[in-house]
């Protein structure tokens, strides 16, 4: 069903695919992991924040109080991109599990799907302020290193102006940097307000001559998401065929202008 890669068919199964998932589960505390994992690349390809029937959620997060060892740890970190993390009975104690849990399964060989959940996971905790503050260090780091772009469904609310002022709020440089390299992969248009938000805080928090290696990461991210984007509409549409052309028109300005802050500030800090 993934191979058809037809999102909306896979999306009209989503309660029947749901409910194999408990089976899944049980299959692979036995140590019989492919069940989960294809409960994984077909709720990927129906590209909906929403794929899990929400019956079966209690299940999946009764998997958080079990021990950390490898077998509940790889299933927790593929199905929590798919659980409501704006559930008001989700606290300090889940975002501390599953980050364990993901820190423990990108260690023991990763794969793409694995590196995908957690930044998913991560992309759908980053707008839920109550949660944000309790992601650690070491998640935004490692997610530095992915360069894939974050599902279409997430990109507006991890880049809402509350967010980016939160997140700088944390006061870590490190941290806003991690935020700021992830949420610029994605291709759609800035809310103005997260615009002049990012363009402040690379005046504010990334000036000086001691700052001139974030600056650097920032600029290739830059550089990396304006090529992307100055490959022409036909390459976009192929990759992102939710965007308009319109949009995308847009985006390439906003990260133009993000570059040109980033290249006047560090002029002035040289």
């Amino acid at each position: 069903m993934a191979e058809t890669a037809d999102p909306i068919a896979i999306f009209d199964k989503r309660k029947a695919i749901s409910a194999i998932l408990p089976y899944a589960i049980r299959l692979a505390g036995g140590g019989q992991q492919r069940m989960v994992d294809v409960f994984s690349r077909v709720a990927r390809a129906s590209n909906s924040g929403e794929f899990m029937w929400h019956c079966v959620e209690p299940l999946v997060v009764a998997l958080f109080d079990e021990p950390n060892t490898p077998s509940p740890d790889r299933v927790i970190t593929l199905v929590s991109p798919y659980l409501n993390w704006g559930n008001f009975h989700f606290d300090q104690n889940i975002v501390t599990r599953w980050s364990t849990a993901a820190l423990a399964t990108l260690a023991v060989p990763y794969t793409e799907e694995v590196g995908r959940s957690v930044v998913d996971t991560l992309l759908r905790i980053m707008p839920v302020g109550s949660l944000r503050r309790y992601i650690p260090v070491s998640i935004w780091s490692w997610s530095n290193n992915e360069m894939f772009l974050p599902p279409a469904w997430l990109g507006a609310q991890t880049r809402k102006p509350e967010v980016v002022r939160q997140v700088r709020a944390l006061g870590d440089t490190e941290i806003l940097k991690s935020y700021l390299l992830l949420v610029w992969l994605e291709w759609s248009p800035l809310e103005d307000a997260a615009l002049t938000e990012m363009c402040i805080l690379i005046r504010e928090d990334f000036n000086g001559i001691g700052m001139g290696h974030h600056r650097e990461d920032l600029r290739k991210r830059l550089d990396h998401v304006l090529g992307q984007l100055n490959q022409g509409w036909e390459y976009i549409n192929r990759h992102r065929p939710d965007l308009r052309l319109s949009n995308t028109e847009i985006a390439n300005n906003q990260y133009g202008e993000l570059m040109r802050v980033l290249v006047e500030v560090d002029r002035e800090a040289v």
